[in-house]
């Protein structure tokens, strides 16, 4: 039998499948019938940081659909951890893809319910002092990088593979990242050499990685003009550690998919990000008619 295809969800395409109240409901039909469903752990801690408890509820009961016809996956680090640790361990043997990154204790307490207000009041501020943090770790890079680039103007990139570009030369901040990981996991220094060897074989790894790629572009080196848009927060870049578990990873915020999608493309992962209305209309909807994908039936 045929595996099924692979597909994720983070937290703006849990909010617009509420939204979408009966259409959602028929989405969701129509994703168990034909898909392998994947829910970010992240997805779902967000879920929980939602201050309204209504609105939470709401939510919670989409992500409870979804991981009873489908897996929970572990938080991103976590995830590098696992994957870090069994390298460590085993290097000679090591496969990504037979490394147990399922979180069954999120899909037993998103089904269950198993948390309190004051776990999810914690929750809320566990996300903003990790934001905060990843927003101070960057900020002072760019005055000093600012100095440097405007005696020399024609340095800075003005794109993401441009940073990429400077990034991978010798000794460039990829594998400086990537040593940094797998350090803080092990205590174990990496070659640059030895980056490079772990980055080809392990591509969830290699993503997170080129997600600080982007944060470093974002936070230091992107030229800002008046009213852009700021770079995407912590949780938005490291969702890039799920996308080798997923054919396609669904989300509803654009800014986050014009990145992900420029991670998967540098990074050379083998996943599509698509906006939830591309995949709402992936499925020709017909007034009181079943629901049909690709002319399969989908009841």
């Amino acid at each position: 039998m045929a595996e099924l295809p692979t597909i994720a969800f983070d937290t703006s395409a849990i909010n617009a499948f509420e939204r979408g109240g009966a259409l959602g409901n028929h989405l969701m039909i129509a994703l168990r019938c034909g898909f392998d469903i994947r829910l970010p752990a992240a997805t779902a801690d967000e879920v929980l940081s939602t201050p309204d408890g209504a609105h939470r509820e709401s939510l919670l009961g989409i992500c409870e659909k979804l991981v009873r016809f489908g897996r929970c996956l572990w938080p991103p680090h976590e995830i590098i951890r696992l994957l870090v640790s069994e390298h460590f361990t085993n290097p000679a043997q090591f496969d990504w893809t037979r490394v147990n990154v399922r979180a069954r204790i999120y899909e037993t307490a998103i089904i269950q319910r198993d948390f309190t207000e004051e776990l999810c009041a914690e929750q809320r501020r566990e996300q903003f002092k990790t934001q905060n943090g990843f927003d101070k770790m960057w900020k002072p890079l760019r005055p000093e990088l600012d100095k440097v680039l405007a005696q020399y103007p024609s340095w800075r990139p003005t794109s993401f593979r441009d940073a990429v570009a400077i990034a991978t030369v010798d000794r460039g901040v990829l594998w400086t990242f990537a040593s940094v990981l797998y350090r803080h996991v092990t205590a174990t220094v990496l070659t640059e050499a030895e980056s490079r060897a772990f980055l080809d074989i392990c591509p969830p790894f290699r993503a997170a990685c080129y997600s600080l790629v982007m944060a470093w572009y974002d936070a230091a080196l992107r030229i800002r003009l008046s009213g852009e848009e700021r770079g995407s927060g912590r949780n938005d870049l490291l969702m890039a550690a799920y996308l080798p578990y997923c054919g396609r990873f669904v989300t509803d915020d654009g800014a986050q998919a014009k990145r992900l999608r420029e991670i998967a493309v540098e990074a050379d992962l083998d996943s599509e990000v698509i906006s939830y209305e591309q995949f709402a209309n992936g499925f020709c909807v017909l007034p009181n008619e079943p629901f049909v994908e690709s002319g399969v039936i989908l009841e």
